[in-house]
Parts: C-alpha cells; sequence; structure tokens
C-alpha cells in the first residue's frame, strides 16, 4: 500500500521536480500540500485537486502542525529557503514524519552539525528517517562518469571547471531569498553544493578530500556576497586537483576530469570521453524521481534510507564548500576537513 507523503514548500523546485516525482511514485500517495501562503499552495495543487491544502492564511485547521498531526500522513518532501527550513525539518521528526529535506543540508556547518546531532539524540533513527536530497547523486552522466573512474584504477590528478552567468532574470535570481541571501556565498552555496557532490561521487567512498585552499571574488553586482571560487584540493591518498566554481562568469563550461592510473575520464556537460573514446549520455532528467523513489522504498519498506540519502553525506558537501569559502575569506589558506 502506497504510504502518506505531504508536499512542504511550493517554489520552483517543487513545481518542476518535487511534485512531478511524488506524482510518478509508486510508493507515495499524496495527500497535501503546504505553502506559506494558500495562493501558493493552490498554484502548486492545481493538477492535484486531491491534495488538501495548508497554509499559514488559510485559517484554524490548516496549519503545519495540523498537517503534521494527520496520521494518514507518513512522509514529508520539504523544499524551502535555506535559513528556514532546519525549524521545519525539526517539527517534522518530532512528529513522527520521515522526512526528505532538500540539500544544502544547513545554512553552513556548524547549523548542520547541531541539526544532525538533535536528530541523533532526540529521534529513534531506526524508526523515523531523515535523507537530504541531492539529486547529482542519481544523474546518469555523473554515475557513468563514476564508473569508468573505478574502472581506470586510482585517481592522480582532477579538476572541475563549473561556469555560467545568473542574470537578473534568471528565474532562480527573482525569487526573493536568493536576489539576497542572508547565507554564506549566495548562489555559490545553493549550487556550488551540487558540484562538490558530483565530484564526491566520481572520486568514490575511498577518496576523500582531505585539505583546500582558495581564493573568492565577486565579479558581478548583483550576486553578493561572492560569485566565484578558484581552490586547490587535496585527497587524503595524495592526488590533487583543481574546483573553479562560478555563477558569475561569462564562461560557460561544466568539466568533471580525472587523470587516473590507467587513462583520462572526462565529462563535459552530457557527454564522456574515455581515453579519447566518445560517450554520448542521453538526457533522462534531473535525478529527482529516482531519489525520491529511493526514499519512499525506505519509508515503504521501514528500511534507513541509502547512504547516498544520508544527512551525513549533505554534511560532507557542505564542509567542502563551505572551507572553500572560508579559505577564500583567509587568502588562500590552507584548510582541514573533517566530516568527509
Amino acid at each position: 500500500m502506497a504510504v502518506g507523503v505531504a508536499i512542504i514548500g511550493s517554489g520552483l523546485f517543487a513545481k518542476e521536480q518535487h511534485l512531478p516525482a511524488v506524482k510518478a511514485t509508486k510508493d507515495f500517495s499524496l495527500k497535501a500540500i503546504y505553502s506559506r501562503s494558500l495562493k501558493s499552495a493552490q498554484d502548486l495543487a492545481n493538477t492535484v485537486p486531491e491534495a488538501d491544502l495548508y497554509s499559514e492564511d488559510s485559517g484554524p485547521g490548516n496549519s503545519f502542525a495540523d498537517l503534521l498531526a494527520r496520521d494518514d500522513i507518513a512522509a514529508v518532501v520539504i523544499g524551502l529557503p535555506i535559513l528556514v527550513q532546519p525549524d521545519f525539518i525539526r517539527q517534522a521528526l518530532r512528529a513522527g514524519k520521515h522526512v526528505l529535506s532538500e540539500k544544502p543540508i544547513a545554512k553552513d556547518v556548524a547549523a548542520a552539525r547541531e541539526l544532525l546531532d538533535w536528530y541523533q539524540a532526540n529521534i529513534d533513527t531506526q524508526k523515523v528517517f531523515w535523507a537530504v536530497g541531492e539529486n547529482y547523486r542519481y544523474l546518469t552522466k555523473l554515475l557513468f562518469a563514476a564508473k569508468k573512474v573505478r574502472e581506470m584504477g586510482v585517481v592522480r590528478n582532477f579538476r572541475v571547471n563549473v561556469h555560467m552567468m545568473v542574470k537578473e532574470d534568471n528565474k532562480y535570481y527573482l525569487t526573493a531569498w536568493r536576489k539576497t541571501p542572508e547565507y554564506q556565498g549566495g548562489f555559490l552555496l545553493d549550487g556550488g553544493v551540487h558540484m562538490v557532490a558530483g565530484l564526491r561521487l566520481i572520486l568514490g567512498g575511498n577518496e576523500k578530500i582531505a585539505t583546500v585552499s582558495a581564493h573568492s571574488q565577486q565579479q558581478q553586482k548583483h550576486l553578493p556576497p561572492v560569485d566565484t571560487v578558484d581552490a586547490v584540493v587535496k585527497t587524503n591518498s595524495g592526488a590533487t586537483g583543481v574546483v573553479s566554481l562560478s555563477w558569475g562568469s561569462p564562461f560557460d563550461d561544466n568539466i568533471f576530469e580525472f587523470a587516473c592510473e590507467k587513462g583520462v575520464v572526462k565529462m563535459h556537460f552530457d557527454g564522456v570521453t574515455v581515453n579519447d573514446q566518445d560517450h554520448v549520455i542521453e538526457f533522462d532528467g534531473k535525478g529527482v524521481t529516482p531519489e525520491i523513489a529511493e526514499f519512499a522504498a525506505a519509508v515503504s519498506n521501514m528500511r534507513p534510507v541509502a547512504k547516498r540519502q544520508s544527512p551525513e553525506e549533505a554534511l560532507a558537501d557542505l564542509e567542502v564548500l563551505e572551507q572553500m569559502l572560508q579559505s577564500g575569506e583567509q587568502d588562500g589558506e590552507k584548510l582541514k576537513l573533517q566530516w568527509q
């Protein structure tokens, strides 16, 4: 029998990804939608009239707390602004609901550690599950590249170059909390954790980032506090690499390249080259549908979430990005990582 689920948040990602993924998942039955305003909830629900709507402006009996009190809702998928999301995660877990919350896990490592420590100390983690969504761990092209890197043997050197320009008419920029960020890094935090997740996925679980040294800057006035970071990183095995990320750059590239003992694996947008042999990876979605399906299966079968959905993995992603930003603030100071 399908498990009752609610979608919390009605922003762009909920419209484009969460709602279609929940509807496509056989183990979930959508029961409710919550948003700060009733109008936003109604906008999201126009294709799912069977879902009950909750908001803080729709009168008694329709708050988030009222939604959590429902026995027919076992899980929630949360996609809210970075600063407000942790409180909703706590409320849902405290109410005994399984949670999948969108990345990043929190605004910084300190807040993430506090939330994770609270979860482990106050919630029965074998009965109430918390997953953090990172759809990059489900992208076919990244999984293929990771497989090829394993086949090529030990990684010795690597580079990640991801550059783009977020213009002032960008649909994500136009969301108020992204336009005037009250958290470190701005778009570098919100988007950069994806790239770190992709890097960590391809490197593999045994190859952990150990140190970073970075410089950062703000190229575009409308993208505070910084929109570009260039880092030199080193893994626990001694492999070195460069990670260059920008959301305010005139460059347009998306390159993950790895020099291994048996050859070179390069991913450029949707193409993967292995020792000069090209492989075109057909785009099959942004990874959210299999991500939600895996979470739903865990909830339905009452088994802990997969490692790639664990809060610990999300914490590791955030730590790498945060240390890059902090090193940039310290004029390239080499910083060590501890949560990998």
